[in-house]
């Protein structure tokens, strides 16, 4: 992804101006889409969802997640889903480098002196975990980040308005000093406010939390942890 630039005036010792490029670097890219087939699935994984939050879901005190993986419960309509997820998080990463997954995930092993481009294999992003959660009234999730996952997705079955999720700052060091004046977005969280029928898609170690969710009626998500497989 190409960094923004832009030339400024830098006064220097004695007032001369002198001109700089200043770069903006460590861009976090986060994909936002509509899934077109929203509402054959939607009202169906919501009846299922409700089912699976009943008896046997995990109980966490700030919301409710099945047990089991999604795509091995969820029936059809569930590997529909999911397989839709993984064509837009292959098309994410090669839009975001700029080549296939396959010559992209090449030249990481050649930078590593594991493998000869020219004996490559096929990569496709793959499914290494799925989950549904459900939101009630006065539930929230702390900030966190999925560990080993390439790619982190959430789709947003149902909910009574907005879903919001927050995006925090990737950088680990910003909150060890205040120097008294931001120049780069130093703490700063940003809000989504999606929809049912919309995807998220970010890198996996992006920290995101779920802000305070007050309304009656539930909330319900599904989430994935998605690599990248040989093959």
């Amino acid at each position: 992804m190409p960094v923004s630039e832009k030339a400024t005036s830098l006064t220097s010792e004695g007032s001369a101006a002198t001109r700089a490029t200043v770069l903006q670097l460590f861009a976090t890219p986060v994909a936002r889409t509509h899934c077109p087939f929203a509402d054959d699935v939607n009202g169906r994984l919501a009846g299922l969802l409700t089912e699976r939050a009943g008896e046997g879901a995990k109980e966490f005190g700030y919301k409710k997640e099945t047990a089991g993986e999604f795509t091995q419960w969820g029936g059809t309509d569930a590997v529909r889903l999911s397989r839709w997820v993984c064509a837009v998080a292959g098309k994410f990463t090669e839009s975001l480098t700029g080549t296939s997954l396959t010559e992209a995930f090449g030249r990481s092993l050649e930078r590593e002196a594991e493998r000869d481009a020219s004996h490559a294999q096929p990569v496709a992003v793959g499914v290494t975990r799925s989950w549904a959660s459900l939101y009630r009234s006065g539930d929230r999730h702390e900030p966190h980040f999925h560990p080993n996952t390439a790619l982190s997705a959430v789709y947003y079955v149902a909910a009574p308005g907005t879903c919001e999720l927050d995006v925090l700052d990737p950088r680990p060091n910003v909150d060890y000093y205040d120097p008294g004046i931001s120049i780069a977005g130093e703490s700063h969280r940003f809000r989504l406010a999606c929809t049912p029928g919309e995807l998220l898609v970010f890198p996996g170690w992006l920290k995101h939390a779920v802000p305070s969710f007050q309304d009656e009626e539930p909330r319900m998500s599904i989430a994935w942890n998605l690599n990248y497989t040989l093959g």
